[in-house]
């Protein structure tokens, strides 16, 4: 049984290094803003009406759902005559056929909303979040393309695109068409400023307010999200694409922003002041102090809540594994995690809730798996690029548990 646990789990080690291989993939809206002409010469009836135009960006903070713990970006256009038309990247409908499936496949088909700007930015108000708006200085050339591009994009194919979490998401796409609107500056002047942080960093402080959603997020990303990000690619988060607005500077030194106005200051989810390190050490010392009451208390209390346990962390690593095999999540490729949470542990958990079994091969391996990944986190950090160290925290405690009982039961039996 050991030997067999134990080529298990190094195939499991095989999988997990190969799994799953990126290969970036551009929006397919890069082509198209790619065509915009800013050096369109416009006739005097066509640039007065321009000149009138007014594109703005729409920035809501964080609200209560999961979906919009991030906040939101749109783009708002305002016409001559005073009508605005808001456009929204990230709608989805849950209601479509196979969403939950092409979910956890990574095939997310999302798509831009066009809706009236004015019941748009009410609807935003309703929700008791920020809001926040700001009015970009763009040439008449630039406002003329944009807004014809927008206008055309909405009605064709192009409103419909495949979703990504941190490369084609609602502030991205923003992103990208203010960038055709100062000819390529904001990207060049972005991709030059490292923002200090990762990925992952970036998400936490947005997350943490529900420490177990996030830890089992976290848990199921890769090494994909421990990249450092410039501050072009942090602007995945609407917040630091709003922040990236107000900071830009053309090379002439002109601001990109007339006017930046708050429409309410909400009372939405807060953003965690505490790290995901000092909540997973808060999570591993809760864990630990309750299997040292339970060992004292309750053998068969112990037993059962191990199991319950090991059996929403085998869940969890069926998931992993389903995503880093059979899905286009590129940010769950390459995941050591499999190493240590993956189906072989609804072996201890079925044996553990009905058998009188009070000990577990695999919680021993899974252990000791558990502690070479922690060293090796803490010790040599440049090697084990993957920053998990808040998902080896806090399952160490279950698995020394777990491998407490076979030695216990060894002693018993003797």
């Amino acid at each position: 049984m050991k030997r067999i646990c134990l080529i298990t789990t190094l195939l499991l080690l095989a999988l997990g290094i190969g799994a799953g291989t990126t290969h970036p993939i551009e929006p397919d809206t890069l082509a198209e803003l790619g065509a915009i002409d800013l050096q369109v010469e416009l006739a005097a009836n066509q640039r007065e009406w321009a000149d009138q135009i007014g594109i703005s960006l729409l920035t809501v903070g964080s609200g209560t759902p999961l979906y919009a713990w991030f906040g939101h970006s749109a783009l708002i256009v305002t016409y001559p005559k005073g009508s605005s038309v808001m456009y929204d990247w990230g709608i989805f409908d849950s209601e479509q056929e196979h969403f939950y499936l092409n979910f956890a496949r990574g095939r997310m088909y999302y798509y831009v909303l066009a809706s009236d700007g004015a019941w748009r930015i009410n609807d935003a108000l309703s929700e008791g979040r920020d809001v926040r708006l700001i009015d970009l200085d763009l040439s008449a050339e630039a406002k003329w393309a944009l807004a014809t591009y927008l206008s055309e994009h909405i009605g064709s194919e192009g409103a419909t695109y495949l979703y990504h979490f941190y490369d084609d998401n609602c502030a991205t796409r923003i992103r990208d068409i203010i960038d055709v609107g100062t000819g390529g500056d904001f990207a060049r002047w972005a991709k030059a400023q490292s923002s200090g942080l990762t990925t992952r960093t970036l998400t936490d402080p947005f997350m943490l307010h529900r420490p177990l959603v996030t830890w089992v997020l976290s848990t199921l990303q890769g090494p994909r999200v421990d990249r450092l990000e410039n501050r072009w690619d942090a602007m995945f988060l609407p917040l630091v694409l709003e922040e990236a607005v107000l900071d830009f500077c053309t090379p002439d030194g002109s601001s990109l922003v007339k006017s930046s106005t708050t429409l309410a200051e909400g009372a939405g989810t807060a953003m965690a002041q505490r790290s995901a390190t000092s909540t997973a050490v808060a999570l591993s010392l809760s864990l630990t102090l309750m299997m040292l009451l339970l060992s004292l208390l309750s053998t068969k209390a112990k037993k059962i809540v191990l199991g319950v346990l090991y059996l929403a962390l085998a869940v969890i690593g069926s998931l992993l594994l389903f995503m880093m095999c059979c899905s286009d999540m590129d940010m769950t490729y390459k995941n050591i995690n499999i190493l240590i949470i993956n189906p072989l542990l609804f072996i201890p958990a079925f044996a553990f809730l009905f058998t009188r079994r009070e000990k577990s091969v695999l919680a021993t391996i899974f252990g000791l798996v558990t502690t070479i990944l922690l060293a090796g986190r803490l010790l040599s950090p440049s090697t084990f690029v993957q920053n998990n160290l808040a998902t080896l925290l806090v399952v160490l405690p279950l698995y020394l548990s777990g491998a407490a009982f076979q030695r216990r039961g060894d002693r018993e039996a003797r």
